[in-house]
């Protein structure tokens, strides 16, 4: 009897060993297909961060502006892509990819507003070497805010596309185990996979991220799901830290006694960050600019470049 258990035993661990390999290694090969499919060579420049290589374009001459694009899925600094000519005719635009995101390199850490909000103060001090003006989007906002926190003097003049920060929380022991489950290498990748897969991108990008269906083109899925499978496993660290809320910034008082000129933008179809939001932080600071997009969603700025270029340049001049 205590032999056949045993047997039993090692027939189960076989089989499970059998299981698991066969899972990762399709996962493997989901990553490679993914990666294999950017055949183009990264051109970007490239600033040796703490936290690995962060790639970077530079466009224009002019009084520095960083553009930050936001924490989703696949995102990178393409999300600007309908601004950057016409920004740079006036300013020398930055435009990174966040740590962990697009073609910068991603560690496996655990991601915080903390790390992004020193990430701008290193890249303004180090890259561009003297005081910019941001515009950031969604997560991001939040970044730049605390990073004005840290170092005001890195920072001119605040363009903020739906910050999210004025109803975040502190992640909980909940949230944290949410992380560590998220992270893992086997559990966590598979969870990853399935949130980054070509339906599930266009599914997010449909309801949530853009108003005009027409906007969602193959190309467009196809280059949020290259983005997102960039670094391979690797990619699961930011998405894990985003969706346990570890880059959650409570903004409220820094944004209180901001005192240089900011601009608050919102797409008014916002269905994450509804655009009521905004009217709570113009009762807050009814000093400030304040811009409500129609027929637009998470970001604006690329489903309504043209009036919002015309509506920047304005504010920034």
């Amino acid at each position: 009897m205590m032999n056949q258990n045993k047997k039993r035993f090692s027939l189960f661990c076989a089989i499970t060993s059998v299981c698991l390999c066969s899972i990762s290694a399709i996962q493997h090969i989901i990553f490679y297909k993914a990666n294999k499919k950017n055949k183009q060579e990264c051109t970007k420049k490239m600033y040796p961060y703490q936290y690995g290589m962060v790639a970077y374009q530079v466009y224009g001459t002019g009084r520095p502006l960083l553009l930050l694009h936001n924490t989703e899925i696949g995102a990178s600094g393409a999300e600007w892509q309908n601004n950057i000519e016409s920004l740079s005719r006036m300013y020398q635009v930055f435009v990174p990819d966040l740590p962990g995101f697009g073609d910068s390199q991603k560690p496996k850490i655990t991601y915080t507003s903390y790390q992004y909000a020193l990430f701008i103060n290193y890249f303004i001090e180090n890259v561009i070497q003297r005081p910019a003006s941001i515009i950031a989007s969604s997560a991001s906002a939040d970044f730049a805010i605390m990073a004005y926190a840290l170092n005001s003097k890195n920072i001119r003049k605040l363009v903020l596309i739906s910050p999210t920060g004025l109803q975040n929380h502190l992640p909980t022991n909940k949230e944290n185990h949410k992380r560590i489950l998220l992270q893992s290498p086997l559990l966590g990748t598979q969870f990853f996979i399935s949130a980054t897969s070509k339906k599930a991108i266009k599914k997010h990008l449909t309801e949530n991220i853009f108003f005009s269906k027409e906007i969602v083109t193959k190309e467009l899925i196809e280059n949020y799901y290259i983005m997102a499978h960039k670094g391979n496993e690797n990619a699961r660290f930011s998405f894990a830290s985003t969706e346990s809320k570890f880059t959650y910034a409570d903004i409220k008082k820094v944004f209180q006694e901001i005192k240089i000129p900011f601009c608050v933008v919102w797409g008014k179809e916002n269905r994450i960050n509804m655009s009521e939001q905004m009217d709570i932080i113009e009762q807050m600071r009814p000093d400030g600019t304040y811009f409500l997009f129609e027929n637009t969603r998470m970001l604006p700025h690329y489903e309504n470049s043209t009036v919002f270029n015309e509506s920047i340049h304005s504010f920034l001049q």
